[in-house]
C-alpha cells in the first residue's frame, strides 16, 4: 500500500473510537479479552524511557488479534509479512530503552527491536542500518494488574549511522504511518495470512514536544492494529 492512501486509512479509522477498556471476558490462559488498558489509569506511559524524556508507543496491536501473533515469535513473523526482520545479523547496540504499562511490572526493556527490511529479509535490515529508514520497538502488556496481551509499538523513521541513527524530522509520525500502510490488508508469510485492519484511538498522547525525546513534535496520534491470522491449510 502506497503511502499516499495512509491518509484514507486515517481518515476512515478517525470516525471509530476504539474503546481501551471493554468487559472483563477472561481466555483460558487468564488473559482478559480486551483492545488493551490505558497504561496511565494503573501508574504507567503512552511514553517509553529513553535518555530522560521519551519516545511515543504510537501504535498498538490489540489484545483481541489472533493470539499467535501476540508472541515474540508471532510478531516476529507478522513483521516479515509485512517488511521488518531482526537486526542486521543479530547485533544490537546500545541499551534497551524501558517502557512502563502499567501492568503491575513497571519499567521493562523492550521486547524486541526490528527494523525495516527493504525486501530483503537476509540482508535488508543491514541497509537499513547504514542508511536509515522504519524501525520499531515492542512491549507486552501481560502484568498480574493489566494482562491484555496487548502489544505496545514506538515506531520511528531514523537517520543514517553517519547521523548516529537519530530520529528523522517528523520521525515519529513518519514512522508510524509508514508502518500502519505497511500492515493494513492481507499479507502473507510462510504458510500464513495476515490480515489487519486499523482504527484511530484518541486522548492517548498529547500531541507536540512536551516529554519526547529528540524534541521532535508528533501529532498525538495512536494506531490500534487488529491482526488476524490464517493458515492456508
Amino acid at each position: 500500500m502506497k503511502l499516499s492512501l495512509l491518509a484514507s486509512i486515517i481518515a476512515i479509522a478517525s470516525s471509530v473510537s476504539a474503546a481501551p477498556l471493554a468487559e472483563n471476558v477472561v481466555d483460558l490462559g487468564g488473559r482478559a479479552i480486551v483492545d488493551f488498558y490505558d497504561p496511565r489509569s494503573r501508574g504507567g506511559s503512552l511514553l517509553d524511557q529513553s535518555a530522560g524524556l521519551g519516545e511515543p508507543l504510537n501504535v498498538i496491536i490489540s489484545g483481541k488479534s489472533s493470539p499467535e501473533v501476540l508472541t515474540k515469535d508471532g510478531f516476529n513473523d507478522f513483521a516479515e509479512a509485512i517488511g521488518f526482520s531482526e537486526e542486521c545479523f543479530g547485533i544490537h547496540k546500545g541499551d534497551p530503552q524501558l517502557s512502563d504499562l502499567g501492568d503491575g511490572h513497571g519499567p521493562l526493556g523492550e521486547m524486541e527491536v526490528l527494523r525495516e527490511n527493504f525486501g530483503n529479509p537476509v540482508f535488508g535490515t543491514c541497509f537499513e542500518t547504514l542508511e536509515g529508514g522504519n524501525h520499531l520497538r515492542v512491549w507486552q502488556q501481560n502484568g498480574p494488574d493489566a494482562n491484555s496481551g496487548a502489544l505496545f509499538l514506538a515506531v520511528s523513521q531514523e537517520e543514517d549511522l553517519g547521523e548516529s541513527h537519530t530520529i528523522s524530522p517528523d520521525g515519529y509520525n513518519v514512522g508510524r504511518d509508514k508502518f500502519v500502510a505497511a500492515a493494513v490488508g492481507t499479507h502473507r508469510y510462510l504458510f500464513t495470512t495476515y490480515t489487519t485492519t486499523a482504527e484511530k484511538v484518541p486522548g492517548l498522547l498529547n500531541p507536540g514536544t512536551d516529554g519526547i525525546n529528540h524534541g521532535i513534535s508528533q501529532d498525538g496520534v495512536v494506531i490500534l492494529l487488529t491482526v488476524t491470522v490464517k493458515s492456508i491449510f
